[in-house]
């Protein structure tokens, strides 16, 4: 027979579990709803056999044949770590996902994770885990319709974004496609992508031209040099272009540190590519100035 103190012990456990009991019941809904929302904003696609029409965009093909050979063939480009992160820019039913596609199936990759909705921060920690763990498999990571990320609303969604570009990245066997109806030049969604694609009619917002103050020019120029002359130290050769006017070109237009590291990089890319597909695999590795204006191309817009 209970005593006194264990009946109200009893009593007070069942109040309790009452009280609970919805919170327990939101939670649990809550959660089902959150599967629900991930389960309807992924969607996983096997590139094998996978048909794509694509007109119109050929020549755009060919201005990335790098880019795809890199994708297609990490291992030869192993000593380039940035530059797997793509953004595609052009207006509504373009063809930016077919694009994305058609380099999934042209680079030989295994899946495509696209995140429907790139608002839904349990499905970029979902696509996240799912590029991690897929370590025999060449992944690309799509995510769709960035210009809804608004950066006075979504300042943490950003932060989460962010998070995972800069780790997925980093995984030679993972692309990271973003596309946006609508480009802002200098725009958190343009800082996040190294590489950006812009198809014909792609409404570019230019960022605000603004004279760099002597003390920023004088910090780019080294950020310049720097670059530079690691990558001759690397074995690259400047050809038809001096040291000087390399970076002379490379100031005209950006604006932080990190473009230029792209800037470079991109060059680096190209050169490979090149000497990857020449007659003598002995050929130097030399950047060219037509190099260096596809890769400010490709990293500076607007």
């Amino acid at each position: 027979m209970l005593t006194l103190s264990d009946q109200i012990l009893t009593v007070a456990a069942v109040l309790e579990a009452i009280v609970l009991l919805p919170i327990l019941l939101e939670f649990l809904s809550d959660r089902r709803k959150r599967k629900h929302a991930v389960a309807l904003s992924l969607e996983i696609i096997d590139v094998a056999g996978l048909t794509v029409h694509l007109a119109g965009v050929d020549d755009v093909l060919m201005d990335i044949k790098d880019l795809i050979d890199r994708a297609r063939h990490p291992e030869a480009y192993a000593e380039l770590r940035l530059g797997n992160e793509i953004l595609i820019a052009g207006p509504p039913l373009s063809g930016k996902k077919a694009l994305a596609k058609r380099i999934a199936i042209e680079a030989s990759f295994d899946r495509i994770i696209i995140v429907h909705n790139p608002r839904n921060v349990d499905a970029l920690a979902r696509a996240k885990h799912l590029a991690q763990r897929a370590r025999h498999q060449k992944i690309m990571l799509l995510l769709p319709r960035l210009d809804l990320v608004d950066a006075r609303e979504d300042e943490e969604l950003l932060v989460e974004l962010d998070a995972l570009i800069e780790a997925t990245s980093e995984l030679s066997h993972t692309l990271i496609v973003g596309t946006t109806n609508k480009l802002v030049a200098g725009s958190e969604i343009d800082h996040l992508f190294g590489v950006t694609l812009t198809l014909p009619g792609a409404p570019v917002v230019p960022e605000p031209q603004q004279p760099l103050r002597s003390d920023v020019h004088r910090m780019l120029a080294g950020v310049a040099e720097f670059y530079l002359d690691r990558t001759m130290k690397a074995g690259y050769q400047l050809v038809d272009i001096s040291r000087d006017g390399f970076i002379a070109r490379i100031l005209l237009n950006v604006t932080n540190p990190a473009q230029i590291e792209d800037i470079v990089v991109l060059c680096q890319t190209s050169a490979l590519y090149r000497r990857r597909n020449t007659e003598s695999k002995s050929a130097e590795r030399t950047i060219t100035p037509d190099m260096l204006e596809l890769a400010m191309r490709r990293v500076v817009v607007g």
